[in-house]
C-alpha cells in the first residue's frame, strides 16, 4: 500500500511538473505587444523642437529587496524636465512613480512571460511627444539563473517631433560574467539588432538607451559588432566623454527627415541624490542631449494651422 501511494505521489508530480513546464513553453510563444500598458502625454510637445533631452536609467526597484513607494515617488518628480526617458527595473512601485510625472506619456512592458516568472521585464518608457506606436519582445537566451527571475527584453515606442518619426528602445541585457552570461548577451544584441531591422526602416531616425551590461573595454567587442550591425553611433565617444566602465549607454542614428546631433553627454548624480539618503539608485542616470535638424516641408506638413480646434 505504501508503495503504491509512493507510486501515485511521484506520478503526480511528474505530471504537475509537466504541466507547469508546458503552460510556461506556450506562454512564452503569446504575444508581448498585447499587453503592453500605453498612456499618452498630459501635454504633448507639438510645436517645432531644436532641441531633445533623452535619459537612460535602472531605477533598482525590485520588489522586497528595495523601499521602492519613496524612490519612486522622487524619481518621478525629478524626470519631469526631460523629453524622452528610457527605464530599466521598473518592478515595483511603478504607479506612484507615473502618478508624479504625468506630463509623460508612458509604454510599460508589464507582464510577465509567465506565470513561473516573479517579475516583468522591468521596461518602461516615458515620452513628452505623442505616442504612435509601441511593440516589444522578450530574450529567447536569458543568461544565467539570476537573469530568470524576470521577463527581460527589448521595448520600443514611436514617436512624433518636428513632423517626423523616431523610433526609442529600452533594453537590460543579462547581468553576471562573461563565463556565465557573456554568451547570452551577445545573443540579445543580435536579437536586438533583427527587433530594429524589422520595425525601423533606414529612413527612421533610431536611440537606443538601457543598462546593457558591458562596457566599450577594447577586449569586449560586443557593442561595436552591434553598432556596426545596426548604423548607430556613440554620442559618448563623439563628445570625449566615453567611459570605459560604465555599462549604460545611449546610441542613436539620424534619419531621413530627422537628424539627430549630440551636444551633451552627463551622468545625473547630485540630481538624483537626496540628502541623508544617498543616490536614489545604484545606477546614475544618463543623460544625452541632441540637437534637431528636421526637413521643412514636412514640419509645415505636420504643424496644426493657428486656427485649428485642438484639445
Amino acid at each position: 500500500m505504501k508503495r503504491l501511494r509512493k507510486i501515485l505521489f511521484c506520478s503526480a508530480g511528474i505530471l504537475i511538473a509537466a504541466f507547469l513546464l508546458f503552460s510556461g513553453l506556450t506562454a512564452c510563444s503569446a504575444d508581448p505587444n498585447r499587453y503592453l500598458v500605453t498612456a499618452q502625454p498630459g501635454q504633448p510637445i507639438l510645436e517645432v523642437r531644436e532641441t531633445l533631452s533623452v535619459i537612460s536609467y535602472n531605477i533598482q526597484a525590485r520588489p522586497v529587496l528595495d523601499s521602492c513607494a519613496w524612490k519612486s515617488v522622487r524619481i518621478g518628480e525629478r524626470l519631469k524636465e526631460y523629453d524622452l526617458i528610457g527605464l530599466q527595473e521598473t518592478f515595483h512601485a511603478h504607479d506612484l512613480l507615473f502618478e508624479k510625472n504625468s506630463v509623460h506619456g508612458e509604454v510599460y512592458f508589464g507582464k510577465r512571460r509567465h506565470f513561473l516568472k516573479l517579475v516583468n521585464s522591468g521596461l518602461a518608457i516615458l515620452s513628452r511627444y505623442p505616442i504612435e506606436e509601441v511593440k516589444a519582445e522578450y530574450f529567447e537566451d536569458e543568461g544565467s539563473l539570476e537573469n530568470r527571475f524576470g521577463s527581460k527584453g527589448v521595448l520600443m515606442a514611436r514617436i512624433r517631433i518636428n513632423g517626423s518619426v523616431l523610433d526609442f528602445y529600452t533594453t537590460h541585457l543579462a547581468a553576471g560574467s562573461p563565463g556565465v552570461s557573456g554568451e547570452a548577451r551577445e545573443d540579445e544584441l543580435r536579437q536586438i539588432a533583427g527587433f530594429i531591422r524589422r520595425n525601423s526602416p533606414s529612413g527612421n531616425a533610431v536611440i537606443i538607451n538601457g543598462d546593457f551590461n558591458l562596457t566599450l573595454r577594447s577586449k569586449q567587442k560586443e557593442l561595436r559588432n552591434f553598432l556596426a550591425q545596426t548604423g548607430l553611433s556613440n554620442p559618448a565617444k563623439e563628445l570625449n566623454c566615453e567611459k570605459k566602465t560604465f555599462i549604460d549607454h545611449i546610441f542613436y542614428r539620424s534619419g531621413s527627415t530627422l537628424k539627430l546631433k549630440p551636444r551633451t553627454w552627463k551622468l545625473l548624480k547630485q540630481e538624483f541624490t537626496v540628502s541623508g539618503k544617498g543616490p536614489l539608485s545604484d545606477h546614475h542616470p544618463l543623460l544625452v542631449e541632441f540637437d534637431l535638424t528636421s526637413e521643412k516641408s514636412r514640419q509645415e506638413e505636420w504643424l496644426p494651422r493657428q486656427d485649428s480646434n485642438l484639445n
